[in-house]
């Protein structure tokens, strides 16, 4: 994506990685016998910029002229250092990225219940079962062998529901993985097809949080971040824990100031 002379990545976001980065840069060079140069973005993140160029003079000053002025976007670079003709960064202090995933125990509760009583059915077979006969009035010696054969399926059956609630929690735990970044917020889902949708700060035009009663009891909820374009695909955080918390992080580093994570 192209604003002006600054190359974005697809997602109107600067590029994560500088390998990535430096190949689409080598690409246009070779493609269009341009001068690009990599650019660090100064809240993370790396943009291309085509170089500017100019023709030798006798003038010393004015060969040191300095570039363009920056896009409007990334006025916040402007304490870059102009050497010759090439801008050099001043190093920044990278934000450190903030990564959450869905709170997939306390919006689970009924999945919770089952585990626990697989729990019980794989440790306390026995117990269970004498329990039962108990309450059906059956004296255990009037089962036989039969007793023995239903401990066991006991066993078997809280293993196997064990195993595929466990299964099933790791499965939507790892399907979505929300960041608050440095210049904006993304959600990663899927887990054999990913597919990213990635919002930057200065695109957000609203935010906030639905919840449920219950969702407020166990303080999770759905934070959706949405842009002014009427085509814009919003950025959910779905049945993320603290929601609050979260969004407060957001609005702190819309804000320019780095939180405390």
């Amino acid at each position: 994506m192209r604003v002006g002379n600054v190359i974005y990545n697809l997602d109107g976001l600067p590029f994560r990685n500088e390998t990535i980065a430096n190949r689409l840069r080598d690409l246009l060079s070779g493609e269009t016998g341009n001068n690009y140069q990599i650019e660090p973005y100064l809240e993370g993140g790396f943009v291309i910029r085509l170089a500017t160029t100019y023709k030798s003079d006798s003038n010393p000053e004015r060969q040191q002229l300095p570039l363009n002025p920056l896009p409007k976007h990334v006025s916040e670079l402007s304490n870059l250092q102009v050497s010759s003709i090439t801008q050099k960064s001043v190093p920044v202090k990278k934000l450190k990225d903030y990564e959450l995933r869905q709170a997939v125990l306390r919006t689970n509760l009924f999945g919770l219940l089952l585990m626990t009583v697989a729990i019980c059915l794989v440790l306390l077979p026995d117990s269970l079962l004498f329990a039962v006969l108990e309450i059906i009035n059956v004296q255990p010696r009037q089962l036989g062998d039969w007793l023995r054969w239903v401990d066991h399926g006991m066993m078997g059956i809280g293993s196997v529901l064990l195993v595929v609630i466990w299964l099933s929690f790791l499965w939507q735990r790892a399907g979505a993985l929300y960041r608050v970044t440095g210049f904006g917020v993304e959600a990663r889902l899927g887990i054999i097809a990913h597919q990213t949708v990635g919002l930057r700060f200065q695109d957000i035009r609203s935010m906030g949080i639905k919840q449920t009663l219950i969702e407020r009891l166990l303080n999770v909820g759905l934070l959706e971040f949405t842009s002014a374009g009427t085509d814009g695909i919003p950025v959910r955080f779905n049945k993320v824990a603290n929601p609050a918390k979260v969004l407060q992080v957001v609005k702190v580093r819309m804000a320019g100031v780095g939180s405390a994570d």
